[in-house]
C-alpha cells in the first residue's frame, strides 16, 4: 500500500469503530494509545 493512500483511509476510518464493529475487548486506553485483546490469542 502506498504511503499516500494509507494516509487517505486514515482520514476516512477511525480503528476504533472498527474494533468495536469487530466486538474487540478494549482493556486499555491513554490518549491515542488503545490496547485490546486479540481475537486470535482468546482460548
Amino acid at each position: 500500500m502506498d504511503k499516500v493512500d494509507l494516509k487517505e483511509v486514515t482520514k476516512h476510518i477511525n480503528i476504533l469503530n472498527v474494533a468495536y464493529h469487530l466486538s474487540l475487548e478494549i482493556t486499555e486506553q491513554r490518549g491515542l494509545e488503545v490496547k485490546a485483546i486479540c481475537p486470535f490469542c482468546r482460548l
